[in-house]
């Protein structure tokens, strides 16, 4: 047997490990074939599309820099890069210097856990999602918007509102919490009321530590933590340190969210948040804490009808 044929014989063989591994992915079935379409080099980049006499210019239309390849689309162009250095700390710390994308793809299947590869996958098919995007639409998406959104669809991946409510006369704070799937399906739901100074701002800070750490105690690695406080939400995205006792609270959230493989912080609009809205005013009601883990409490149940 030629030296050639040995060869042929011997990335035959890599090629069919790696389909298994991918279709063992908890990931939506569309991610797991485009997955296998760029490991495959099926994707219609332009250097593609010159192969098949299609185009004419092989240049990458986002950088313009070189021919853009699959592995030059999805993993090695500049303004890809800048997604991949949001993503988890494992896939920040990979070399850039693969030679094709199918080599990307068997690295982290060999050697990181399932949750890494899940996040390859998932964040592949949205930087491919952003690229077609900017080039038919003429619209930027922002690299930290492409990551959350490729957390999204795996399955690991959990959403957690968080509010606060508060009653002046007797100095209660009421913590409402509520922690969804990657489908949007209730799977915890946490009220807590506090003795604490009424102030606004110490409040939401206190609800935000309180829900991480619920999200914390249920093994959660991979949060999307969301409130309807703007300035709690731009202290915890700031590197500022602020030692009152508020900007002590957002340290130790900052602290305890490092821990997570995958984070991150973002303010929404009351509406949006008005499930957690009601269970804080709930939650002053209350005489101790409350978590629920199966069913809604009957403060919210209109909220799902």
């Amino acid at each position: 047997m030629s030296q050639n044929s040995v060869g042929q014989s011997s990335a035959h063989s890599n090629h069919k490990e790696i389909w298994p591994k991918i279709w063992k992915l908890q990931v939506p079935s569309a991610v797991r074939i485009f997955l296998w379409r760029a490991s495959h080099d099926s994707l219609p980049t332009n250097l593609n599309l010159c192969k098949r006499k299609i185009r004419i210019i092989s240049v990458c239309p986002i950088c313009k820099l070189e021919s853009e390849s699959v592995l030059h689309a999805l993993w090695s162009c500049p303004s890809v890069q800048d997604v991949w250095a949001a993503c988890s700390r494992s896939l920040q710390k990979m070399k850039v210097s693969f030679t094709s994308f199918k080599e990307v793809v068997e690295h982290v299947l060999s050697n990181f856990n399932e949750e890494d590869a899940e996040e390859l996958a998932c964040t592949a098919y949205k930087v491919w999602r952003k690229r077609n995007t900017l080039v038919f639409e003429e619209k930027f998406e922002d690299p930290l918007r492409v990551v959350l959104s490729a957390s999204h669809l795996s399955k690991e991946f959990k959403e957690a509102n968080w509010d606060a409510s508060v009653d002046r006369l007797s100095s209660r704070v009421g913590v409402g919490v509520v922690v969804r799937n990657w489908e949007g399906r209730v799977i915890a739901i946490l009220r807590a009321p506090r003795k604490l100074f009424p102030n606004a701002k110490l409040a939401e800070s206190v609800a935000a530590l309180r829900a991480v750490l619920f999200c914390k105690n249920l093994g959660i690695t991979r949060l999307l933590l969301e409130g309807d406080t703007l300035s709690v939400v731009k202290d915890l995205n700031s590197e500022t340190l602020d030692w009152r006792s508020t900007g002590l609270i957002i340290q130790d959230i900052k602290e305890e969210l490092k821990s997570l493989s995958l984070e991150s912080v973002h303010f929404i609009s009351r509406l949006s948040n008005c499930i957690a809205h009601c269970l804080a005013k709930d939650a002053l009601k209350l005489s101790e804490e409350s978590i629920s883990m199966e069913g809604v409490p009957p403060c919210i149940q209109h909220l799902f009808n």
